[in-house]
């Protein structure tokens, strides 16, 4: 398991987590990411516990890919908050 250096995104914080799906694998590891948002930044850098995912779990061949799925997932879902608050 890695994570992301965390990243900064319209107010809000993003950590990413790329797990290994497969760790036994005798061919290829697999790698799912996922990430978490918060305007703490110091949530942010806590383990991220499976009930707070957002997004839409795949699964990558490396965990650079996990963590970039991760992270466009997280913007995503900013963008979505921002939308929603603009609305109301």
């Amino acid at each position: 398991m890695s994570h992301g250096a965390g990243e900064t995104y319209k107010g809000y914080f993003i950590k990413t987590v790329a797990r290994p799906v497969n760790p036994h694998s005798s061919v290829s590891v697999l790698f799912e990411g996922s990430a978490s948002v918060s305007q703490d930044p110091d949530a942010a850098y806590e383990d991220i516990l499976p009930e707070s995912h957002i997004g839409e779990d795949q699964v990558f061949g490396t965990e650079f890919e996990a963590h970039r799925h991760a992270e466009r997932a997280a913007r995503k879902f900013i963008d979505g908050l921002k939308h929603e608050t603009e609305r109301a």
